[in-house]
């Protein structure tokens, strides 16, 4: 039980020090005409990498024993949610700049509206629900359920203050956007 304690305040504090190292006010701290602001969003990059490999790894040293087995329907429902994740996910990085995202390079500061970003939101959100249900699935253990509830708890909270940010960033036509598209699951049918 004590692992497990420190697996849910693991991602806990991963949780927070990725949205508090995104929030506005870390960026305004450290000024944009620092020397240290070209790259920031590469630690930033950097720490949240090193932190969920940190975490995933620790989720894997648990002992396995699975609460249902991966076989026949559930195994295929496995790949195909992951798969569904990754493609919601690339189709989605057609619209984001790599470079700038990684912090390879300044941020890019458009405001974007095509392709899936005009039937979802957040389809980097989308994807990783997807993904991490079809982890689920195929690795069926307590400890993964366990890291799969704790991001499916944070994803709120994230999309919140990421949205709060946006909000401030680009004003009435992200308000409007917010009441057009839908934020993770896109509408079959648009409405008119």
């Amino acid at each position: 039980m004590e692992n497990y304690t420190i697996l849910v305040c693991g991602w806990g504090v991963y949780f927070f020090i990725h949205s508090w190292l995104a929030s506005n006010s870390v960026k305004t701290f450290i000024g944009r005409n620092s020397r240290i602001y070209p790259y920031y969003r590469l630690f930033y990059s950097v720490v949240s990498t090193i932190g969920l490999f940190f975490l995933l790894a620790f989720n894997s040293s648990f002992q396995q024993e699975y609460l249902f087995q991966s076989i026949g329907w559930v195994w295929y429902a496995s790949l195909m949610l992951a798969t569904g994740g990754v493609i919601i996910l690339s189709r989605a990085f057609r619209y984001y700049n790599a470079s700038s995202f990684l912090g390879f390079k300044e941020e890019d500061q458009r405001f974007v509206r095509n392709g899936i970003l005009n039937r979802v939101r957040h389809p980097i959100y989308s994807g990783t629900i997807l993904i991490v249900i079809g982890f689920f699935l195929y690795n069926p253990t307590m400890p993964t359920l366990v890291s799969v509830v704790c991001i499916l708890t944070y994803l709120p909270v994230g999309i919140a203050l990421e949205e709060k940010k946006l909000i401030q960033q680009f004003g009435e036509a992200y308000r409007l956007y917010k009441k057009e598209v839908p934020a993770l699951i896109p509408r079959i049918c648009k409405q008119g």
